[in-house]
């Protein structure tokens, strides 16, 4: 997803949850994911190649992070981590074909009403995410450059299967919501882990920094 729909959704999502501050960090986190050493030979944090399996695994060590820096009152990194993981999850929906596989059964459903955890789809023979080809994915995001080379990429790269911006299609649409729901999902499964761990509202309110 291209970095100002990150900005916006997380922004959207969070923020009457952070301060402005907390939020700044959050945000700059997410899109540091987006750098070029983390493009290439990093799939697993885009959802790209179809890693689901290892994507899911970096969420998981991420959370991890979250609940080892918030032990050590390091605010500052535990959100950093939750930054990182929202990216991972809006990728999630932008570079598969979770929207499409679930538009083949709610052809008239509108974006807002996109279930982001079908588990028809999750395991469905047929769900993907577009393969990184390397630098000619650069190339093919190039204003003016990309309507030559992206008819030329072959049908299972991300240039074709991504939903990254409105010029990728209608389905864009459908992307951005799950991705602001999954968000606002995440930041509220912390937060029960949180409790559910026993930290004190004081504690969490420093995560927050509110």
């Amino acid at each position: 997803m291209q970095t100002k729909y990150h900005i916006e959704i997380t922004r959207r999502a969070l923020e009457d949850h952070f301060s402005d501050k907390a939020l700044k960090q959050i945000i700059s986190a997410n899109i540091r994911q987006d750098r070029i050493a983390y493009m290439l030979g990093h799939d697993h944090i885009h959802f790209d190649g179809s890693a689901f399996e290892e994507g899911f695994q970096y969420i998981s060590s991420q959370e991890d992070l979250i609940l080892k820096h918030i032990k050590l009152a390091d605010f500052d990194h535990a959100r950093e981590a939750f930054g990182r993981i929202i990216h991972s999850w809006q990728d999630f929906y932008s570079h598969s074909n979770y929207i499409s596989l679930w538009l083949s059964k709610h052809q008239n459903s509108p974006p807002e009403a996109i279930d982001i955890n079908d588990p028809m789809i999750l395991n469905h023979p047929k769900f993907e995410s577009g393969k990184n080809y390397g630098v000619i994915e650069f190339i093919a995001m190039i204003p003016g450059i990309s309507r030559l080379i992206k008819p030329l990429m072959p049908p299972d790269s991300h240039a074709e299967m991504n939903l990254d911006a409105p010029s990728s299609g209608t389905d864009f649409a459908y992307a951005y919501w799950a991705a602001l729901k999954q968000t606002c999902a995440v930041y509220d499964d912390i937060i029960q882990q949180l409790i559910g761990r026993n930290f004190n509202q004081n504690t969490i309110n420093q995560f927050k920094d509110k």
